[in-house]
């Protein structure tokens, strides 16, 4: 009887999936997304890039993704 139920207690433990080991990860800076203005400050540029581009917009928004913390 005591081996049929170390061979049971085995293929239980065999069967059972291994727990997964909780590891707290953080976010990154990089990862994060951009300020929205940073992000209208990229969508100037691309403007700029075709030709259609307006200088004083492009100023303020770099000034105002900067003061949001982004990086532009």
């Amino acid at each position: 009887m005591k081996p049929l139920i170390l061979a049971l207690a085995l293929v239980a433990c065999a069967e059972a999936p291994p727990k997964p080991h909780y590891q707290p990860t953080q976010v990154a800076a990089s990862e994060q997304p951009p300020p929205y203005s940073c992000r209208l400050y990229y969508d100037e540029q691309k403007k700029c890039a075709f030709g259609s581009c307006d200088k004083q917009t492009l100023v303020r928004l770099h000034d105002e993704c900067l003061r949001d913390g982004g990086r532009p």
